[in-house]
């Protein structure tokens, strides 16, 4: 058994390969060098930190108010550095348990209680220090409840799982009870105005919260009033495909109160795969109780086989697939369809009656056209897979924009007896998002 003192003897004689732990749990993390150079001025060299805070935990001490503005002036430093508040928080995490498993394993085991205890204080103390580089993190980009960076924080924070509470009260936020979540992916062609356009948009809204880029949004909306949420949610995706000239891809999840946000990304994440892979998709946010064939289709690998064989035998025709996809784009309108393909109706009928033929499966039949949505989506899906989960265009399904004006399926040479169609309209810069 140690006698009294003998543990705090053992950690303070340690103090030096704490250090070096905590040094080589944070190597080569991308965000260590810039916290290191806004660290060094105001704490010193690492190893005099250190030993600093571990004295303050040995000798029961709080962390003192010149301590606390440091840390709080870390966090200032950090947002100016644009050290997205997750990835502050991991170096945080990787710091505290490497000091963890360092302590621990020099500490004897009749020393055990002991050690708890200690482990307990510097989690209080280091908690402190963490809630004062969270309020300087927050009161970095302070500019009200329009400040995009603060938007882009409390966003960040709430779908990482953190409370943000405290960045909310230092920035002088109200956060709502729960919020609806929007996730959504405009075309890939989108310019810098688009985005100042579209960022313009949601900092008009009181309250909503957002983080990423017409690459791939995730739009926070308060939902005390889900179905007000929901309808602001649409507008702002009808919107966005008008500035953008679509096709906007779009997915809704709404499961609770602040702790549900992760969940409910998640499950629009998923929603949105789905989305991309449908091939009568519209500009506007899909529900996962919308798609729920789809999704099962999703996490059954064995199905998504057999869905592959069924579109199989198009192959040995001309453009069989494309035609299915346009044709479920158009809402079934044959007239639609054939007008957007530039062939004659005439040729969409044996184009029709081809596939009937080759697959033995009639597309005119309710049951045939479901079972070649499903396919579709299913070949889209794996197409997607491929790719990263980027649009890969046509190739394994996608109307890619099917029968909007001005859309973008490929235009085949006039067929049969007067070719339908012409040029798109022309394609000049689209007014702003319009309500």
């Amino acid at each position: 058994m140690t006698g009294s003192g003998e543990l705090p003897e053992i950690l303070t004689a340690h103090c030096p390969r704490l250090d070096t732990a905590i040094g080589e749990a944070l190597r080569g993390h991308p965000a260590y060098q810039p916290i290191r150079r806004a660290a060094g001025p105001m704490f010193g060299p690492r190893g005099a930190t250190c030993a600093r805070l571990l004295g303050l935990v040995l000798a029961s001490e709080p962390l003192p108010a010149e301590d606390l503005a440091r840390f709080r002036d870390l966090g200032v430093l950090a947002a100016r550095q644009a050290i997205p508040l997750p990835v502050l928080s991991e170096v945080w995490d990787l710091a505290l348990a490497a000091a963890a498993r360092s302590c621990w394993s020099v500490a004897p085991a009749a020393s055990f209680a002991e050690m708890a205890a200690l482990t307990a204080r510097a989690a209080r103390l280091a908690g402190r220090a963490r809630e004062a580089c969270i309020q300087g993190y927050a009161e970095a980009p302070r500019e009200g409840g329009t400040s995009r960076p603060l938007r882009r924080l409390l966003a960040g924070t709430l779908i990482d799982g953190a409370p943000a509470d405290v960045i909310a009260d230092a920035a002088g936020v109200r956060l709502a009870p729960a919020y609806l979540v929007l996730v959504c992916e405009a075309p890939a062609l989108t310019s810098a105005a688009h985005w100042q356009r579209a960022s313009e948009r949601l900092d008009a809204r009181d309250g909503v919260l957002y983080s990423g880029d017409l690459g791939g949004l995730v739009v926070l909306f308060p939902a005390e009033d889900p179905l007000r949420a929901e309808d602001a949610a649409a507008e702002f995706t009808a919107g966005l495909a008008a500035c953008t000239r679509g096709p906007v891809h779009a997915a809704t999840s709404l499961l609770g109160g602040l702790s549900d946000i992760p969940a409910a990304l998640e499950e629009a994440s998923q929603v949105l795969t789905v989305v991309k892979a449908i091939p009568d998709a519209e500009d506007r946010p899909y529900r996962a109780d919308e798609l729920l064939v789809e999704l099962a289709i999703l996490g059954q690998p064995d199905i998504r086989c057999r869905l592959a064989a069924v579109l199989s035998p198009l192959d040995a025709g001309t453009d069989l697939r494309r035609t299915l996809e346009v044709l479920l784009a158009c809402n079934l309108d044959r007239e639609r369809a054939a007008r957007e393909l530039w062939i004659h109706r005439r040729t969409l009928h044996y184009r029709l009656d081809r596939i009937r033929d080759l697959s033995g499966i009639d597309p005119s039949s309710a049951r045939g056209i479901q079972l070649f949505r499903a396919a579709l989506t299913s070949a889209r899906l794996t197409s997607l897979e491929r790719t990263g989960g980027r649009d890969a265009g046509s190739d394994g399904g996608g109307a890619d924009g099917g029968c909007a004006d001005g859309g973008g399926a490929e235009r085949e040479g006039a067929e049969g007896e007067g070719g339908a169609g012409g040029p798109g309209e022309d394609a000049s810069f689209p007014s702003p998002l319009s309500a």
